[in-house]
């Protein structure tokens, strides 16, 4: 089968069943979340999709076909062990790099962990690379036959090809609409020399919607009717932002190149 139909087939089984998890883990499981008692899109996105476990299930994909001889041959057990700890590292490393990008250029943290024991920068943690060990753990040990299967079947059955056609059609609209919400709390982001926290961002959004009794959507819980993101940033930016206080050595130098200019 194609390889390019099988990365977009993985992508998106991966980016909504993450979507599904995240659901259920935030609603009933985090530690922090599970606290507020609500059901909150957990994603950037309008739709049900979290392209970072798109992008983890592809990597679980590959990871799942090495193994390692000199160990294996040995102590078949310890070989899964360890196989288990490559792709909870690849994972959060996967977390790391994501994370970084989104604050380091669009001032935007879309999760926060800097209230769990041993973040970095509050985008990885123990507690959430322990999560990946078990999922990764999960996905070996039960998924990675089925997906073999799931792969075997689309490549007899083609024409549900479409249905991928079809994920990615509004996927790409999708991220029309969330890039240019992206650009104006950005733009925000500039102007207060902040770093927003999304989810804390999602959660004042609601907590507005609920004071003034709007009418809110699930799905379009970054929306608001009455009230601009300026009012928001102007009132409430302390309940979902913190100070840029150190700046990388690539933002540095781009600094002091303006200033000369």
């Amino acid at each position: 089968m194609n390889k390019l139909l099988i990365l977009l087939f993985l992508f998106s089984s991966g980016s909504i069943t993450g979507w599904v998890i995240e659901l259920f883990f935030r609603r009933y499981l985090d530690p922090v979340e599970r606290k507020k008692k609500k059901w909150v899109n957990p994603g950037f996105f309008v739709g049900p999709y979290l392209p970072i476990y798109g992008t983890g299930l592809i990597v679980l994909y590959m990871l799942g076909h090495i193994s390692i001889p000199s160990i294996g041959d040995v102590h078949p057990l310890l070989e899964k062990l360890v196989i288990f700890v490559i792709m909870a590292a690849c994972m959060t490393i996967v977390e790391f790099v994501t994370g970084i990008i989104f604050i380091e250029h669009m001032h935007l943290q879309l999760w926060d962990y800097s209230s769990y024991w041993g973040n970095i920068k509050g985008v990885v943690c123990p507690l959430f690379s322990l999560f990946w060990y078990a999922l990764a753990a999960f996905y070996y040990l039960v998924l990675h036959p089925q997906v073999n299967n799931a792969l075997d079947w689309l490549s007899r059955n083609l024409a549900f090809s479409f249905f991928i056609g079809f994920f990615y059609g509004i996927f790409f609209l999708d991220i029309i609409y969330s890039f240019q919400l992206m650009v104006k709390i950005k733009a925000l982001a500039d102007e207060y020399q902040v770093v927003v926290k999304y989810n804390a961002y999602k959660s004042k959004l609601i907590d507005i919607r609920a004071e003034a009794k709007e009418k809110s959507y699930f799905f379009f819980s970054s929306r608001l009717s009455s009230i601009s993101p300026r009012e928001v940033f102007d009132k409430y930016r302390e309940n979902f932002s913190v100070k840029r206080m150190v700046m990388s050595p690539i933002l540095k130098v781009a600094d002091k190149v303006k200033k000369k200019d």
